[in-house]
């Protein structure tokens, strides 16, 4: 027979230890000096400077 999966099982499966944001910057376009956005989904792993962790995605942006 198969096991039984409890709610506290699933819980424990889907724990993680980072939270997802999302940035957003603008960039002004060097071809059309026109200003563009720039959307990033950035991990931030648990334990982290938030403001640190996204400052270092904005500037590996043009890498």
């Amino acid at each position: 027979m198969a096991k039984k999966q409890t709610f506290g099982d699933k819980q424990k499966k889907g724990a993680t230890d980072f939270k997802m944001a999302k940035l957003v910057y603008s960039v002004k376009s060097e071809k059309t000096n026109a200003w563009k956005f720039v959307e990033k989904n950035v991990r931030i792993p648990s334990g982290e400077n938030d403001v640190e962790v996204l400052k270092k995605a904005m500037t590996d942006q043009g890498k």
